[in-house]
């Protein structure tokens, strides 16, 4: 055994025993390798499409651009979440790059991390000890009390799929309302690009100088959480008639019966926020190229992963607009493993459990969805279980409760 399986092993070793004792959901298992050449190559200069030429003409000549190329109606709408969360948010550039590099890190996302190593130094001038110790994590003596609380969110985003009560307060004793929000959703998004990163095998652009380290410990895979939800709400939902016309614009196509569901009225606190989250969400809720069952699949399977009861009971009213059966829905719980499923929904349901496990789709589930969904949907299928997990952490982490008259989640 190599000295570095040698470390890796006792590091699980420790985790395991560290977990037992916490009741924390992380796993001793480790990470598949991540692979060496891309599954969609790059989209080249020649032959590019009006709508890719358009996407790629203010991009830099980075892989994940002309990776993400191959959809970018997709792109478009998912683009200005991206670009809030990282050039327009309410956090510092330190804060901001703590966060995703941590969450890259956990994710093991050699692209994420090289890009914002790079980012990190020169917009954050973080040094290279910094970078190298985000890794390490918030025991590092590196960090300021506040950064290591900063560092531990992200842990617990990955781990626990929610804040705990001793982060949100720290959190909230420095930070306004938007500024926690915008934390906390910047370690969700970029579990989700982690994901696509990974899944999509995106190469390091030869510009790229920094490496994830290989001298710690790999960090833990993740599981099904195992504390308790929140039974009241951190952030409460602003009635309608509280809202000032412009918002109440902004929410207007989630009023129904005249009611504002509890999610819409909750993120509506932070509006600046709002509009390219939902741009993102309508999407891949109502625009997707996947077909509708496999969509609620995934959306139902993450729900369960994370345990986002919110999310689960909302979407089981569309489950069976698209198609699912009650017994189906309720196999949901037992995933790929429940023999009713064809082989196209097990590996539907292979891949949501792999990329909440790992953030990356094996290589044997990636040939078999490959048989039934173009390379487009392919990239849906991964955008759509780092959606509905971003919006799934948000719901935990601001205790967003299940309205009268829909169904619970099977505990």
């Amino acid at each position: 055994m190599s000295i570095r399986k040698s470390i890796q092993s006792i590091a699980a070793l420790g985790c395991t025993i560290a977990l037992l004792a916490t009741g924390s959901a992380m796993s001793a298992e480790s990470f598949t390798p991540r692979l060496a050449e891309q599954r969609l190559p790059p989209i080249g200069k020649e032959g590019r499409t009006d709508e890719q030429e358009k996407m790629l003409a203010s991009r830099p000549d980075y892989n994940i651009y002309k990776t993400l190329a191959h959809h970018p109606a997709l792109y478009a709408r998912w683009s200005p979440l991206g670009q809030y969360l990282l050039n327009g948010s309410t956090l510092p550039a330190r804060d901001r790059e703590i966060v995703i590099l941590r969450m890259g890190w956990l994710c093991q996302a050699p692209y994420e991390w090289s890009q914002h190593a790079r980012i990190a130094k020169a917009d954050a001038k973080m040094t290279d000890a910094e970078v190298h110790a985000i890794a390490e994590g918030s025991s590092s003596k590196n960090w300021t009390e506040f950064e290591r609380v900063l560092i531990n969110m992200v842990d617990e985003l990955r781990y626990d799929t929610k804040i705990s009560d001793k982060t949100w307060n720290a959190l909230r004793a420095k930070y306004s309302l938007e500024q926690t929000i915008d934390a906390m959703y910047t370690a969700s998004q970029y579990q989700l690009v982690s994901m696509a990163l990974n899944s999509l095998g995106v190469q390091l652009d030869p510009i790229l100088a920094d490496r994830m380290p290989t001298d710690l410990p790999l960090p833990a895979v993740a599981t099904i959480p195992k504390s308790a939800r929140l039974t009241v709400p951190r952030v409460k939902p602003v009635p309608l008639d509280k809202l000032t016309p412009e918002l109440r614009e902004m929410v207007a196509p989630r009023i129904r019966d005249g009611k504002l569901p509890n999610l819409y009225g909750t993120l509506i606190n932070h509006p600046k926020f709002y509009g390219p989250r939902a741009s993102f969400g309508s999407y891949i809720q109502r625009e997707s190229l996947v077909p509708p069952k496999t969509r609620e699949l995934l959306i139902m399977r993450t729900a369960w992963l994370i345990r986002a009861e919110y999310e689960w009971s909302h979407h089981i009213p569309l489950s069976k607009e698209a198609g699912l059966t009650d017994a189906e829905i309720a196999r949901i719980t037992q995933g790929a493993a429940a023999k009713e499923w064809s082989e196209e929904y097990k590996a539907v349901l292979q891949a949501a459990d792999e990329l909440r496990r790992e953030t990356f789709i094996s290589n044997a589930t990636w040939k078999t969805l490959a048989k039934f969904y173009t390379p487009q949907q392919m990239i849906e299928i991964v955008y759509t279980v780092g959606g509905y997990a971003m919006t799934g952490v948000a719901i935990n982490s601001l205790g967003i409760q299940v309205e009268e008259g829909y169904q619970r989640m099977p505990q």
